[in-house]
């Protein structure tokens, strides 16, 4: 023990250590010579048997080195040391290689930090390991699942639970109009949550205070809100004397109690950007689907009902474990829920560790996780190639350094732990510079996507999407990794060397030697078949993506001018159809508007249900109508009829079909008049009679049309379920001027219930649904192309510099060629198609390759491309221009560096040589 705290002391003293260690070896080199000098030998000859005397000086002072510190670190040091100035002695090489591996690990910590924010960050909680998710699987489909719970369910689990220090109860995002101080109202977001939420949570208020336990229950005193810090920066300029001003929310007054910390985003599944959160006691205030208008007892109502409208998230008691709490948990709540028929029952109840998105330990998201890493993991191996074969070229510079090394007694070992240790430096130097460059392209990534998400009447996600510890990490352990991996096999290389022939020659043999290096080939034609490989893949996308959106032109339905009405009708279905009918009703007397509707042609929300009709059994898409549907959408009844209004109100056993379904179920029959079943829900199946046939229609994907759609009527005789059917939106189709007629419309809006104003959302399908599905495909299908033009630049880059760096090393060779006569087009093209043969290899394979890759992605996503698509770059224009220029880029990369070394002179290369 004392030896090693000795070494360790000896390690961190290195310097002083140094010195004593050559006063005392002269110590005794003085005293040796003194005594020589007695024998009668001169000063310089005394000095010099003194020296031969003592023996090795430098291997002495390996020696006590040895014995005295841990001399594998201090050769660490010094090998960082040294490779750190061979860095800099060479800062072309170093900032090519580190903008490559930048490029290369950027992308896939990019990649990682969303999967991070997403699925690994925990909530800003405090102690949040111990913070857990209740989550309900309902059903028969083991992928079933939700985060909502109704309020008599959180009351019976907080009374009953024996595994918690306290359960919270927080509802959706709800939106909402405010005012402040007779400013105009403006739209924002916001919370109900339970009065223990902030203190259970640990979440601290930045400036006030949170709530109290009694501000849990209707007062008559001013309700409170706490204020998101985002809020209160944007609309108070972060203002410390905003405790105790008014807030108006829907018209109502509330006092300002407190802002919530920094950060905090409220733990909702989708965290939703929030402006405030207010107690659970006003929930039917900000949020009319709770129940009927505020009075003495509206709170009793809402508190009694089945609406399952909020998240619940616990914390465990010191002491209990997760499977004891669970299945606490489980029994209790399927103990409450046997008194009660559900819709879909609940199978099971668990916890989960709370995330936002439900992401924590979802396999799912996981494997998708790591689908998407690998696949950026492409734009690294081409990096890695890139500069593996930089320095496997640069070794030919060193191949004379490195055989004196060896000549001189260093072990090869030594060596490679030298070369590796310039490669991890140079690694490290490219993760530096990636974290940043990530974090940046997260954060744009992010911000373009809740733009677009925003513009499609959805909430904005107020996620954090900056580095942490994970992404830092990941960044360390890849770039270790990676470093390892270009850097290993170029070591092994250059050490692998003859002595005699590394000192005697100084570089042209050795660059000649390397210039044939099948390692380099390899490496090369790596790059070359990843580039290829990720270029058809990526063309063969975007010509299928802009086929299908060409034959999807026509939707077989009215986009532009017609409108979804989306709101809060309340929670009573009766109340809610007869509030949807006064808006229908007054908005047929519009005259900015043509017709109006009711019914669910958004895609996001169309039903698959268990059908039979004639010799097709399966899956159905289901729409409900009401009346006016087809002509407000513009779908085209082929044959038979369509709904009347008293049809559609009464749920009559009625449907229309389109003509895709009336092909697989009848082919060569007349459908009208046939009858089929359906089961929806959990309902027994029902008939019903076929009575109009409507044109084909791309409602679930705009890239294909519907392989079977029914339209039943939208009534309270229908089997579906109630509180499914009165979510759909209102549709209105308009003419004229677009500004005029919604104005017109939330005038409308306005006059049949002001309280519609606050959750009102407006979207054309052609601006939200459709535009959403087209550029969810975009995405898709660009991904790769993204991928690929970084790989073909760092392919580029990579040809370039090797060859470039290759045939500086062999001017010599050249220039003793040119001077024995050879033509200099001879030269040039030997040159170029040995530059070329590991390329036009790594064109080969990658397009070999690429015809299983293809077959795979489209038996995976099916729907992706247009159906008709067909394997076949050979014929593609896109594809081909695609491989041209990979091969241009090659030809380029030899072409250029072969005609610079050509302008040596000849004379000069033969007296230096």
């Amino acid at each position: 023990m004392r030896r090693f705290f000795l070494r360790l002391w000896n390690l961190l003293r290195g310097g002083q250590a140094e010195r004593e260690l050559a006063r005392e070896i002269e110590a005794h080199l003085t005293l040796l010579q003194e005594d020589f000098e007695r024998r009668g030998l001169p000063p310089e000859e005394a000095r010099l048997a003194a020296k031969r005397e003592y023996g090795g000086i430098e291997q002495a002072k390996e020696l006590h080195r040895a014995e005295r510190s841990f001399v594998w670190v201090e050769q660490f040091f010094k090998d960082v040391r040294y490779g750190w100035s061979n860095l800099l002695r060479n800062p072309g090489f170093t900032f090519v290689a580190v903008t490559a591996l930048a490029l290369g690990i950027g992308v896939n910590a990019t990649i990682f930090g969303i999967y991070n924010a997403v699925a690994l960050k925990q909530l800003p909680l405090s102690d949040p390991a111990h913070v857990m998710r209740v989550k309900r699987w309902t059903g028969t489909n083991s992928y079933a699942y939700k985060y909502t719970f109704a309020y008599p369910e959180y009351n019976y689990l907080r009374e009953h639970n024996d595994v918690f220090s306290g359960v919270t109860a927080a509802s959706s995002a709800i939106p909402v109009m405010a005012s402040i101080e007779g400013e105009s109202a403006v739209h924002v977001n916001g919370y109900a949550v339970s009065a223990n939420y902030f203190a259970e949570l640990g979440v601290k208020a930045r400036i006030g205070r949170t709530f109290l336990p009694e501000e849990d229950r209707l007062l008559d005193a001013n309700p409170v809100v706490v204020l998101s810090y985002r809020f209160w920066q944007k609309k108070f300029n972060g203002d410390s004397n905003v405790l105790g001003r008014v807030i108006k929310l829907n018209g109502l007054a509330y006092t300002i109690a407190g802002v919530a910390p920094e950060g905090f985003s409220g733990t909702n599944v989708v965290p939703a950007e929030a402006a405030f959160w207010a107690p659970l006691s006003m929930i039917g205030r900000l949020d009319p689907s709770f129940g009927p208008a505020p009075d003495s007892t509206w709170h009793e109502t809402w508190r009694d009902s089945s609406h399952p409208g909020f998240e619940l998230m616990a914390r465990l008691r010191n002491g209990v474990e997760l499977a004891t709490a669970q299945a606490e948990v489980s029994g209790l709540l399927r103990r409450y829920l046997s008194a009660y028929r559900e819709e879909q029952p609940t199978t099971s109840v668990t916890l989960q560790h709370a995330s936002y998105f439900g992401a924590a330990g979802d396999f799912w998201l996981n494997g998708l996780a790591v689908a998407v890493l690998m696949t950026v993991s492409l734009v690294l191996l081409v990096a890695c190639a890139n500069v593996a074969n930089m320095l496997l070229a640069r070794g030919a510079a060193r191949q004379r350094e490195i055989g004196i090394r060896l000549a001189l007694g260093a072990g090869r070992a030594r060596v490679i732990r030298q070369l590796l240790v310039e490669s991890v430096l140079l690694a490290l130097l490219g993760g530096a510079a990636a974290i940043p460059l990530a974090a940046w392209a997260g954060k744009l990534l992010w911000v373009s996507l809740n733009e677009f998400a925003q513009g499609n009447g959805d909430l904005t996600v107020d996620l954090d999407v900056s580095p942490d510890a994970h992404v830092f990490l990941y960044g360390l352990g890849l770039s270790l990794l990676t470093g390892i991996l270009f850097g290993l096999a170029p070591a092994l290389q250059s050490t692998r060397t003859d002595l005699n022939t590394a000192i005697k020659q100084e570089g042209s043999a050795a660059g000649g030697q390397m210039g044939r290096s099948r390692l380099r080939g390899l490496l090369l034609g790596t790059q070359v078949m990843i580039s290829v490989l990720l270029l058809v893949v990526s063309g063969e996308q975007l010509r299928g993506l802009a086929s299908s959106f060409a034959s999807a032109s026509d939707l077989g339905y009215e986009t532009r001018d017609t409108f979804l009405v989306r709101g809060s009708f309340g929670n009573d279905f009766a109340t809610a159809l007869s509030e949807k009918q006064r808006l229908l009703d007054r908005l047929e007397w519009l005259p900015e508007v043509s017709s109006v509707a009711h019914g669910w042609p958004n895609p996001g929300s169309l039903l698959q249900w268990p059908a039979t009709a004639g010799k097709f059994s399966g899956q159905a898409i289901t729409s409900f109508a009401s009346d006016g549907y087809f002509e407000t959408l513009g779908i085209p009844i082929l044959r038979g009829r369509g709904l009347t209004r008293q049809e559609a109100e009464q749920g009559a056993a009625l449907a229309v079909i389109s003509e895709a379904t009336a092909r697989r179920a009848w082919p060569n029959q007349d459908p009208l008049g046939k009858r089929f079943s359906i089961t929806l829900f959990q309902n027994a199946a029902t008939n019903y009679e076929v009575v109009g046939i409507a044109k084909d229609v791309r409602f679930a994907l705009i890239t294909e049309v519907d392989p079977t759609h029914i339209y039943l009527p939208d009534g309270q005789g229908n089997d579906a379920s109630p509180d499914v059917r009165m979510r759909g939106p209102l549709l209105f189709r308009i003419h004229g001027n677009r500004d005029q007629a919604l104005a017109a419309v939330q005038s409308a809006v306005a006059s049949v219930d002001p309280k519609l104003l606050p959750r009102l959302d407006l979207t054309s399908l052609g601006d939200g649904p459709v535009a959403l599905q087209r550029e969810l495909f975009r995405v898709v299908a660009l991904f790769p192309a993204v991928l690929t033009l970084l790989s073909l630049t760092l392919a580029g880059v990579g040809i370039y510099g090797v060859m470039a760096f290759l045939v500086s090393q062999r001017t010599k060779e050249i220039g003793i060629r040119m001077a024995l006569g050879a033509r200099s087009r001879v030269v040039v093209r030997s040159m170029v198609i040995q530059g070329l043969r590991p390329v036009f290899v790594g064109m080969l394979v990658g397009l070999a390759v690429s015809i299983p890759v293809e077959a795979v992605i489209r038996s995976k996503m099916p729907r992706l491309l247009d159906p008709a698509h067909s394997l076949s770059w050979l014929g593609d224009p896109i594809v081909l221009g695609e491989l041209a220029l990979v091969l241009f880029i090659a030809v380029l990369a030899s072409v250029v560096p072969a005609r610079r070394a050509m302008r040596v002179d000849p004379m000069v290369a033969l007296r230096y040589e």
